[in-house]
């Protein structure tokens, strides 16, 4: 039986070619490999599929009838313009601008919510993570951690004010 030779990898690194593992390789070529494709999957037009929804178009953007219409360029986005010519029926109830500001609002709330929370120490961010999150009782969680109810709702309550002090100074 003949044996196959490994194959062999390599990196170039500063303009020198150098030997790595197989596993180092891929490891470092997967992300270079997952932004190319996600780039190339970016210059595909957006428009309606049969169930309503927008998805990418799997055509040749030059034989693409709303390339050819000049409705879009290729790889492009196709207006809003272009979406209701092709029968996109947007909900006109709905405010985009308030929609974008009320979505980053949230994003903001949240990304300080979880400052406030990391601002506690280990014990107060268990006990507000299993009672907020978890949805377990104050009661279930006082047994669990060998403490009495009114123990359990001032330790509660030290973790809700250094978050609201938290807040005021934010």
């Amino acid at each position: 039986m003949e044996e196959k030779e490994a194959k062999q990898y390599y990196l170039f690194v500063k303009g020198k070619k150098v030997w790595v593992e197989e596993e180092v390789y891929r490891a470092y070529v997967r992300p270079i490999s997952a932004a190319k494709k996600a780039e190339e999957r970016n210059l595909k037009c957006l428009v309606r599929g049969k169930n309503g929804r927008l998805i990418r178009c799997n055509e040749n953007c030059k034989n693409c009838k709303y390339y050819e219409e000049g409705n879009i360029l290729p790889g492009g986005i196709i207006s809003l313009d272009g979406l209701m010519n092709c029968g996109y029926e947007g909900n006109a109830d709905i405010d985009m601008e308030d929609e974008i500001i009320s979505t980053e609002q949230i994003g903001e709330r949240s990304a300080s919510l979880h400052a406030a929370f990391e601002k506690l120490n280990e014990r107060q961010r268990y006990i507000i993570w299993e009672i907020y999150f978890n949805k377990r009782s104050q009661v279930e969680l006082a047994g669990e951690l060998g403490i009495g109810k009114t123990s359990m709702s001032k330790a509660v309550s030290r973790a809700l004010k250094s978050m609201k002090k938290f807040f005021e100074e934010f």
